[in-house]
């Protein structure tokens, strides 16, 4: 297929090159110096062939990546004459060279004069193109390939069953960053077969899950969506490779502080019916299903059932650049006029230090600014400091045991709270018995609304 690289940035471009270099010739990502805005290189002694190129490349080799302006070609003997003439030293020795560059090449492809000897070989964007087809972990790795054209015939022999929301998930994949998180909950699957992705609210933990299921389709994978036990078990085939996504948001505007337990219950089934070929995401509250590993770990062993720890991703925790980044992706998606995407460059620092900061509320915020303002400043409060109005439906929907606990901890002294003081103030607020004990209703609430320390 066709990918419109340039709406990658030059960020990602670089990361794409890197894993592209690491998978089809084995090059660590620690070989690299510099960065594709300016300068960025890597030398290979032993040269560069197939898969990566049709032809062969001789070494000593020098690999350049170049991010250059959207819309723009280059071309080799015009890249070497600005090595040769701003850093020659990276030219002593070589006998090849290679360019890998987002735009399309320029003919010829040719060494420029006083270079002759030099063989050199490029790489644009529908040579990359092909290479992005040609390897399904690299789209694994970097799902933001995904959301950079018509994935067509890619998602032809997993799409058929698939009950994903497909056209929900490409349009993610155009503004989606894979963060440490979704890196881990890959490493994780791989060794377990089984993630479980906690966190707040909004902090991407539906997003992972179904990045992972599309980039897994154009691998020939089925991904379903299962707001129950029972749709794992309907749509189960042995005969195929399917990813099983368990979120019991999907299709629901609010929290249900008991949806979790009907998977606990079912858990030592679930785990027993997956293997290589079969994978299951946990997105939704963890804590019953912690209790439910920990009794099969304790009760059959670690051999077959894993521990909470090995298979718990963390997806609230996102540094610096990660929230730059998903601003970033955002802010290009949706094509922003200059003047606004200004206003945010100018606030970009205090928008990803915010405390409040989802990459939910960054998706509103510019549709907000899309949809026309010209009051950046407040658009930019009112995103990251009102409560959505999922949050709000959540909060209306509980049942009055947890509203009165979450009132309760308003009327404790500051900082952690110990189960005594929560239990005294529950008393001040509460009248009549608890349907469960404190520590249940606590149990039930964590992640969505507290956090446990």
């Amino acid at each position: 297929m066709a990918y419109d690289l340039d709406r990658l940035g030059w960020w990602q471009f670089q990361e794409l090159c890197t894993r592209l270099l690491e998978l089809d010739a084995g090059v660590p990502g620690a070989a690299w110096s510099g960065a594709a805005d300016r300068w960025r290189f890597t030398r290979r002694e032993d040269g560069l062939g197939p898969p990566l190129l049709a032809y062969r490349l001789p070494g000593p080799v020098l690999v350049q990546t170049v991010w250059v302006e959207p819309g723009l070609g280059t071309g080799v003997a015009a890249a070497v004459d600005r090595l040769a003439s701003r850093e020659p030293e990276q030219l002593r020795g070589l006998r090849s060279y290679l360019l890998l560059c987002n735009g399309e090449l320029e003919p010829p492809l040719r060494a420029p004069a006083g270079e002759e000897d030099l063989r050199v070989g490029a790489m644009g964007s529908r040579e990359l193109g092909a290479r992005i087809d040609a390897l399904p972990e690299l789209r694994l790795t970097m799902p933001s390939l995904l959301g950079l054209g018509d994935l067509g015939d890619l998602t032809v022999a997993g799409g058929e069953r698939s009950t994903l929301d497909r056209r929900a998930a490409e349009e993610l994949a155009e503004v989606f960053v894979p963060t440490r998180a979704y890196q881990r909950a890959l490493a994780v699957l791989a060794a377990h077969r089984f993630a479980v992705l906690t966190g707040p609210p909004e902090m991407g933990k539906t997003a992972i899950a179904r990045m992972i299921g599309l980039a897994k389709m154009t691998a020939g994978w089925e991904a379903h969506e299962c707001p129950s036990p029972a749709d794992v078990a309907r749509t189960r085939d042995p005969r195929a490779r399917q990813v099983f996504i368990a979120d019991d948001a999907f299709g629901s505007t609010e929290y249900r502080a008991d949806a979790a337990e009907r998977w606990a219950r079912e858990m030592e089934r679930l785990l027993r019916s997956l293997d290589e070929r079969h994978w299951l995401i946990w997105t939704s509250r963890p804590a019953p299903l912690h209790a439910a590993l920990r009794r099969l770990h304790r009760e059959r062993g670690a051999e077959r059932f894993p521990s909470p720890a090995r298979v718990l991703v963390d997806a609230g925790e996102l540094s610096v650049a990660e929230k730059t980044l998903i601003l970033l992706r955002h802010a290009k998606a949706a094509g922003l006029p200059a003047r606004i995407r200004n206003r945010i460059r100018l606030r970009g620092a205090a928008i990803v230090g915010n405390p409040h900061f989802t990459p939910e509320r960054i998706r509103r915020l510019v549709a907000r600014l899309r949809a026309g303002t010209d009051n950046v400043a407040r658009a930019i409060e009112l995103e990251l400091t009102t409560p959505t109005a999922a949050m709000a439906t959540s909060l209306a929907t509980l049942g009055e045991d947890h509203r009165d606990l979450l009132v309760a901890l308003l009327d404790t002294p500051p900082g952690p709270v110990s189960e005594r003081e929560l239990t005294a103030a529950l008393r001040r607020h509460h009248e009549g018995s608890l349907s469960h004990p404190p520590v249940e209703l606590v149990d039930r609430l964590t992640d969505h609304f507290l956090r446990v320390t």
